[in-house]
């Protein structure tokens, strides 16, 4: 049950929200509770709450039971327990939710205006956003009145009060010479939803950065055809365009304006091609326009460069090595390295890779601290300190890494011994880290403020949850030859079925079995399931990364089934395939058995092929869905409607919910 996807804390790794209050808490989490304690590691708040937030503006939202209310620092309640889920307060308001609906409260607990709409966010500069049903989004004042109408598909940040907006693309008809037309939706708008670009003139804008907006114009024809190009634009801060650049197979502009360059491709066009090639990427080269529209940095020898930062880019030669520029394309330093962290230089500071040990550069290419650590986290330098890490030799361990802590100037503070650290760093004194495998709290000297005594609970517990559990029915079977995808292999494999089984006859089959109890994660306990293929021929399914299609459901309060699990969506096409359950063969799983304040019954869902669909590819094909027996248990109201910020874990994780 490795698959198995379920919070075992609700405490992560994340930057915390600030409060207004002198004492600032930290949250502990003991024996499947959280608590809170002070900088010193003082237990000022007992671990009983299955669930909170963290403090901000003085309140953290709890739950001890099924709902959520509010705390002081002092650990009372001021709003009490009633909501399916309670946020941060953030300017004296919080939104809160019933039955799956938001709405907003004041620190008394009132509700100071209506809210109509399904999705809100929480209020920042005085305006809050808000989606509508059909996903259109706008923003409304604390008096709960639109300022911005619900007239966008999406609104990004305000950055100098100027935010990029779109709509919904459609398409316009013309005649035959011109194909069809795409209007591109996708504007500026001010912060009061007034327009300083409208629709039509752009197909893509970028978000404002470092003084410029980056625009990208349709060509003529609109239609796609051989031979498509387009221009990037440069716009200001009021939308005048300030630098146009064609875009064609072989040269075009590549990346934002930083320090007053941006990237572009550029390519030996004087070189001979072979017959019937228009771009080869052995004559491509990468360099740098300027402001004036001008190709300022033209140095075919640059094979690769990365973004300008502290007036500083890297580029990569053709053997694969980096070295350092300044805006004239002056080269810094003669030496070389063979890797950079994350994009380069960040408020004066690069981490490079020579030898195959990692250092510290200034802008001049001087080692401030000579290679000598095996890796460096992303991050890079978080108020003057720095995670590096090292190759976990414990076999045993279920982490690669083990991270440490260092300063600018080279010393070690904590050797590499965490296996998890908060990316924010250091938080009002203390970095929240997982160190011997517990929630740990350490100062800047290393020391340990605060430790659980244990990460596992005492004895094995029901699972209590206020949010929708991702999918984890992971099964496998004999691949496909003529199905790509499902790469994500699972070691659940089908065994055959005997005549013990005692499993329905003729039939494809789930079955919950509450008297087989299992234990998940040597934590919490569960119960089995069966899925039976009883019948004389093969059942095929569709899955993602061997989860099936198959998740459980609740009954509500109208008696209505309500899935309380969901199967999180790839972007990978290759996530995507098919499984075969062979005739008189079954799959064993594990479900959890869930705990909250509404009981009610249960039962669990699973769709499968349908047999009398002939169409040659199997994931096109129809679906049947069946259901399990029912079966009696509990869940807590959140479990209905909410899903829990999911943060994918690299590359080999395409899953983003």
């Amino acid at each position: 049950m490795k698959h198995l996807i379920i919070f075992l804390i609700t405490i992560t790794f994340s930057v915390c929200h600030g409060q207004t209050t002198d004492k600032h808490l930290f949250q502990i989490y003991e024996n499947g509770k959280i608590g809170f304690i002070d900088s010193t590691g003082k237990v000022v708040i007992k671990p009983i709450f299955r669930s909170a937030g963290e403090f901000s503006e003085g309140l953290a939202g709890v739950r001890i039971n099924g709902t959520y209310g509010y705390i002081d620092v002092t650990g009372n309640f001021v709003i009490q327990a009633q909501f399916d889920y309670a946020s941060s307060f953030n300017e004296g308001l919080a939104v809160v939710y019933k039955d799956g609906k938001p709405f907003f409260i004041n620190k008394q607990g009132q509700k100071p205006f209506v809210v109509n709409f399904p999705a809100v966010s929480g209020f920042e500069n005085g305006r809050a956003k808000v989606q509508t049903a059909t996903k259109k989004t706008g923003f409304i004042d604390k008096y709960g009145k639109l300022i911005i109408d619900t007239v966008f598909r999406k609104i990004n940040y305000f950055i100098n009060g100027y935010a990029v907006v779109e709509g919904l693309n459609h398409n316009i008809k013309g005649d035959r010479s011109e194909g069809t037309k795409k209007k591109f939706e996708i504007g500026i708008i001010d912060t009061l939803g007034h327009f300083i670009i409208p629709y039509g003139k752009y197909e893509e804008i970028n978000n404002f950065e470092d003084g410029y907006f980056r625009a990208e114009i349709p060509a003529e024809p609109w239609d796609t055809i051989e031979g498509y190009s387009a221009r990037t634009v440069f716009l200001d801060i009021n939308g005048h365009s300030i630098v146009e650049r064609d875009h064609n197979n072989s040269s075009w502009i590549d990346g934002n304006m930083h320090c007053g360059l941006a990237k572009m491709n550029l390519y030996k066009y004087w070189l001979p091609e072979e017959k019937g090639d228009s771009y080869t990427s052995e004559n491509s080269y990468e360099g740098f326009i300027n402001i004036k529209g001008e190709i300022a940095i033209n140095d075919t020898s640059f094979k690769s460069v990365k973004d300008f930062s502290d007036n500083r880019a890297f580029v990569e030669d053709e053997n694969i090595n980096y070295f350092i520029i300044d805006t004239h394309g002056k080269i810094i330093s003669k030496e070389k390295f063979t890797r950079i962290v994350g994009e380069g230089f960040k408020n004066g500071y690069a981490f490079v890779e020579k030898k195959k040990k990692y250092g510290l550069l200034d802008t001049n290419a001087n080692f401030i601290i000579e290679p000598k650590f095996e890796d460096i986290d992303d991050i890079g330098v978080v108020d003057n300190y720095f995670f590096f890490a090292e190759t976990n030799t414990d076999e045993k361990s279920n982490y690669d890494k083990l991270y440490g802590i260092a300063k600018i100037d080279g010393s070690i503070v904590l050797k590499a011994t965490m296996q998890q650290f908060d990316r924010s760093g250091f938080q009002y004194g203390l970095l929240k880290c997982m160190l011997d495998n517990k929630l740990t709290y350490i100062n800047n000297k290393a020391e340990i403020v605060w430790q659980a005594s244990d990460n596992k609970l005492k004895q094995l517990t029901n699972l209590n949850i206020d949010f929708m559990n991702r999918g984890y029915f992971y099964a496998y079977s004999k691949p496909n030859k003529k199905d790509t995808g499902g790469f994500g292999k699972s070691a659940n494999l089908p065994k055959p079925i005997s005549k013990s089984d005692n499993f329905p006859s003729n039939i494809l089959s789930i079955i919950v079995r509450k008297d087989l109890e299992v234990t998940i994660y040597g934590m919490y306990k569960g119960i089995t399931v069966f899925v039976t293929n009883n019948t004389k021929n093969e059942i095929c399914f569709n899955a993602q990364d061997s989860r099936l299609y198959m998740k459980v459901q609740a009954l509500n309060i109208n008696g209505e089934w309500k899935n309380i699990e969901y199967l999180p969506s790839s972007w990978c096409g290759n996530s995507y395939h098919t499984l075969t359950l062979e005739p008189n063969y079954f799959w064993s799983f594990a479900t959890p058995i869930y705990e909250g304040d509404f009981k009610t019954k249960l039962r669990i869902e699973l769709k499968y092929i349908d047999p009398s669909d002939k169409s040659d590819n199997r994931r096109d094909r129809k679906e049947i869905t069946i259901y399990s027996n029912e079966y009696e248990g509990s869940i807590n109201p959140g479990q209905f409607w909410r899903k829990e910020t999911y943060y994918p874990n690299g590359i080999m994780d395409p899953y983003n919910d």
